[in-house]
C-alpha cells in the first residue's frame, strides 16, 4: 500500500505544536522574571535567531531528503562517523526529552486531581504510540489541528488580557547585560525541533515547495503566538488574580475565567504531544535509517504497509519508558530529565548548524551560523552537567576517532 504524504499543512502541523511545546507553557513568566523589562527583547532576539535556524535546516531538509534528515548533510560536510555521532547524541536527546514532555503534560493535569504527573505520562505513552503507528497523512492532520487550537487560544487569550488590562509599556529598569544573556540562554529551548523536519522530508509532496511554504507558515504563527503572550505576561495588570503567582493560566482568565486551569490543562495535554510526535516520530526514522546502514540491528528498519518504522517507535516508547520509571524511583526528576536532554540536543544542533554553514552560500546567513554556534559552545560549557559532559566526550573521542581512521584509509587508498 502507497503512503499518502503530507502537504505543507500537514507538515506546519508537525512543527507549530512542538516548538511551541512546552516552552510556550513556562518560559514567558521565567524570562520576564528575570530580565524585567527587557524581556520583550529577549523573545524579538530570539526569534531573529529561530528564522536562521529554521532556515539552515530547511535548506538542509531540502537538498538531503529522506529518514536521515540532518545527519546526511552533516555526512556530506565531517564525514560517516560524525554524522553517526550526532544520531546518538539526537536519540539520546530525544529518549530523556520526549520522557520529560510526557511529565510536563502530567504536572498540568495533576493540577486537576486528575492523576499524578507519572500515571498520567503512562497513560499518555500506549496513547501516542497507537498515533505514532498510524499513516503519517493523519498525524500531521491530527497534529496540525491540535497545534492552530492551542496557537489560537494562547494568541487570543494574551491579546485580550492585554486590552482588558493593560499595564504602562515604559521601561524602567536599567539594562542589565548578565540578566539579558541568561534569559536569551534559557530561550534558546524554543529553537529545538526544527532539525527534525528533516525526518520527514521522504513523507511530503514535493519537497522543496512543501518544506518551504511549511517552514513560513510556521515560523509565523509561533512568532505570532510567542510574542503575543510574552507581551501579556510583561504588561498585563494581574493583580486582580491573586498571588497565586505568575503563570500563562493568568493570561486566559480575561477569556475563560474560572475554566483557565482546565484549558492550561488541555492545552499543556495538546501541546506536549505535539512534541512527542514530531520527536519520536523523527528520531524513529533516524532510527531506521541506521538499521539500513547496518548501524543499529536490522531489525529496527521494518516497516509496517504505511511505512512507517514500528519496530523503531516501539523501541523508543520503551526506552522512554524506562526512563518514566528512572523519574519513579527518583534517580531523575522533570528539572533534571530537561537539563540532560537539553545538553543532547544542543549538540546535535551544533553539528547541523556547522555543517549548515559550511554548505550554504548565503554570506549572512554564514555569519550568523558562526555567531549563534559561538553561542551554543558557551552554552554547553557552562550549563551541562558533569555526567552529560562526560557522555557527549566520550561518544565525541570514539567516533572522532572512528572518522580520523576512516580518512587516512582513504588516503591510503588515493595513494597506492
Amino acid at each position: 500500500m502507497k503512503q499518502k504524504k503530507m502537504g505543507a499543512f500537514g507538515l506546519s502541523g508537525l512543527i507549530i505544536g512542538p516548538i511551541l511545546g512546552s516552552g510556550i507553557l513556562i518560559l514567558p513568566p521565567i524570562v520576564h522574571n528575570i530580565a524585567k523589562d527587557w524581556a520583550i527583547l529577549a523573545w524579538a532576539l530570539i526569534i531573529v535567531v529561530s528564522f536562521i535556524v529554521a532556515f539552515i535546516f530547511g535548506f538542509i531538509s531540502i537538498q538531503f531528503p529522506g529518514d536521515g534528515g540532518a545527519t546526511q548533510a552533516i555526512e556530506r560536510v565531517f564525514g560517516a562517523q560524525v554524522k553517526r555521532l550526532a544520531a546518538f547524541y539526537l536519540i539520546i536527546g530525544v529518549t530523556f526529552g520526549a520522557a520529560a514532555v510526557l511529565l510536563t503534560a502530567g504536572q498540568y493535569m495533576e493540577k486537576l486531581n486528575f492523576a499524578s504527573a507519572l500515571t498520567v505520562s503512562y497513560f499518555l505513552l500506549p496513547i501516542c504510540t497507537g498515533m505514532l503507528l498510524a499513516r503519517i497523512n493523519i498525524l500531521g492532520k491530527i497534529a496540525f489541528v491540535m497545534s492552530i487550537i492551542a496557537a489560537a487560544v494562547l494568541f487570543l487569550g494574551g491579546a485580550k488580557s492585554l486590552l482588558d488590562h493593560p499595564k504602562s509599556m515604559a521601561i524602567a529598569r536599567s539594562f542589565d547585560f548578565s540578566d539579558f544573556s541568561y534569559a536569551l540562554l534559557i530561550l534558546f529551548w524554543t529553537i529545538f525541533g526544527w532539525e527534525i523536519i528533516g525526518n520527514y522530508s521522504a513523507d511530503v509532496i514535493e519537497p522543496k515547495k512543501t518544506i518551504t511554504k511549511a517552514i513560513f507558515i510556521s515560523i509565523i504563527a509561533i512568532s505570532a503566538v510567542n510574542l503575543v503572550v510574552a507581551a501579556s505576561i510583561q504588561w498585563t495588570d494581574t493583580s486582580m488574580y491573586g498571588d497565586g503567582g505568575l503563570t500563562i493560566t493568568v493570561i486566559l482568565y480575561a477569556l475563560f475565567g474560572k475554566m483557565s486551569n482546565l484549558i492550561m490543562a488541555v492545552l499543556a495535554l495538546f501541546l506536549c504531544s505535539s512534541t512527542y510526535f514530531l520527536y519520536v516520530g523523527g528520531i524513529s526514522r533516524l532510527a531506521a535509517s541506521l538499521a539500513k546502514e547496518k548501524v543499529l540491528p536490522s531489525l529496527l528498519g521494518k516497516r509496517t504497509k504505511q511505512e512507517v518504522p514500528y519496530v523503531a517507535v516501539i523501541a523508543i516508547v520503551l526506552l522512554n519508558a524506562i526512563v518514566l520509571l528512572l523519574v519513579q524511583v527518583k534517580i531523575f526528576d522533570l528539572e533534571k530529565l530537561v537539563a540532560f536532554a537539553n545538553s543532547f540536543l544542543t549538540i546535535n544542533a551544533l553539528i547541523g548548524i556547522l555543517a549548515g554553514i559550511v554548505l550554504i552560500k548565503n554570506k549572512f546567513i554564514k555569519l550568523s551560523g558562526a555567531v549563534l554556534a559561538l553561542f551554543i559552545i558557551g552554552m554547553l560549557a557552562f550549563h551541562s552537567s558533569i555526567l552529560s559532559i562526560a557522555i557527549i566526550v566520550v561518544l565525541g573521542l570514539y567516533y572522532g576517532y572512528k572518522q580520523m581512521a576512516a580518512n587516512r584509509q582513504k588516503v591510503r587508498l588515493a595513494s597506492s
